[in-house]
C-alpha cells in the first residue's frame, strides 16, 4: 500500500510541476523580460534627455583635455615629402 501511494504522489507532483512549467513560467518570464527592458529604455531615455539638454542642436562644443598635446617627432614615423605636378 505504501509503494502505491509513494507512486500517485510522485506522479501527482510531477504532472503539476510539468503543469508550471509549460503554463505558468513563460508568463513568468515574459512578464520579468517586459520589466527588465522597460526599465532599460527608460533608463536609455532619461540619459538621452539629459545629453540633449546639455548640448543643444546647432551649438559646437570643444572638449579640451590637458596634458594630451603630443609632439610628433621624426621617430614616430615615416615623413613623405609630397611635390605638386601640373597635368598636361
Amino acid at each position: 500500500m505504501g509503494l502505491i501511494r509513494f507512486a500517485i504522489i510522485f506522479f501527482l507532483v510531477y504532472f503539476l510541476i510539468s503543469l508550471f512549467t509549460k503554463y505558468v513560467m513563460p508568463f513568468v518570464v515574459r512578464l520579468l523580460f517586459r520589466r527588465m527592458s522597460d526599465r532599460v529604455r527608460k533608463d536609455y531615455e532619461k540619459q538621452m534627455r539629459e545629453k540633449k539638454r546639455k548640448e543643444r542642436e546647432g551649438e559646437v562644443t570643444i572638449r579640451y583635455r590637458p596634458g594630451n598635446n603630443k609632439i610628433i617627432t621624426r621617430e614616430d614615423g615615416e615623413y613623405i615629402d609630397y611635390e605638386e605636378m601640373d597635368e598636361k
